[in-house]
């Protein structure tokens, strides 16, 4: 779970340079630690701004309210180490000691990748690619949810499906996925996306709207099973059967063959 820190960073990468809010962003990032332990006019002093720009800053950043900002980077910070060790080396995060052997290290690194790939690969039938890619093309609308990563990866399908017509949505803040999800019909698809299911275990009220809505329900994971997973409609299985975050290889190759398969099944719009 690094939302709070996605939310900052984009806002900051996609802000003008000199752009107050962006620079209190920057100084809140330079001081994520001392979050949890202050009070918004604490966080306002060493931002050197007033209290009602930070408020005004934490909704620009989609949050309600400085509580609930502050609450995000708490959880943040909890979660941060226990995701480091699973970001890129399978769970074993190489102890300092080791670096003198990089090499080796590096090597399992790539191995454990390949393997991910692979059994995506050996796993995944091409039948039900072809059948998710009717299925978009079928629907009204397609939805897209899931965290900031999953989410920023699905947008080039997404662009591949707008510039040939199809409507659709891949919100990243909680409460607007909410607001897009209880909008759609049974006529429109939601693809859910997680690499090692962490979206379906922190968020159970979006996740419990996801299976009351009449929507065709695709999940991208690698679980198996998970919270509501008997209320989906399909679930496209990744990578191998860990909880490392390596499967976020394999999440990316999906949705690169999705939008190939859509571009040479549906064709090019012509242009005149």
């Amino acid at each position: 779970m690094r939302s709070a820190f996605y939310n900052l960073v984009n806002f900051i990468n996609t802000a003008n340079i000199n752009d107050v809010y962006a620079n209190a962003a920057r100084m809140i990032l330079r001081n994520i630690y001392l979050i949890p332990q202050s009070t918004i006019t604490d966080v306002a002093d060493f931002c050197f701004v007033s209290t009602a720009t930070i408020s005004r800053l934490c909704r620009k950043l989609n949050y309600e309210s400085f509580a609930d900002f502050k609450l995000d980077i708490t959880m943040n910070l909890n979660y941060f180490n226990r995701d480091a060790l699973r970001l890129q080396f399978d769970h074993q995060l190489p102890q300092r000691k080791y670096l003198h052997k990089g090499k080796e290290v590096f090597k399992a690194h790539f191995e454990n990748i390949i393997d991910n790939l692979r059994a995506t690969y050996d796993n995944i039938d091409y039948e039900d690619l072809e059948f998710i890619v009717d299925k978009i093309h079928s629907a009204n609308k397609i939805c897209f949810a899931g965290n900031f990563f999953t989410q920023s990866v699905s947008m080039q399908l997404q662009i591949e499906l707008s510039y040939l017509g199809k409507e659709c949505s891949g919100m990243y803040p909680l409460s607007q996925q909410l607001l897009v999800i209880e909008q759609l019909t049974k006529n429109d698809v939601i693809i859910v996306s997680s690499i090692a299911g962490g979206f379906m275990i922190d968020h159970p009220d979006v996740m419990r709207a996801i299976s009351k809505s009449p929507a065709y329900k695709i999940v991208i994971t690698q679980l198996d099973e998970f919270v509501y997973s008997n209320s989906v409609d399909m679930i496209l299985q990744v990578g191998t059967d860990h909880q490392s975050l390596i499967g976020k290889f394999s999440i990316t190759y999906i949705f690169e063959v999705l939008e190939a398969l859509y571009h040479l099944k549906y064709g090019t719009k012509d242009l005149k």
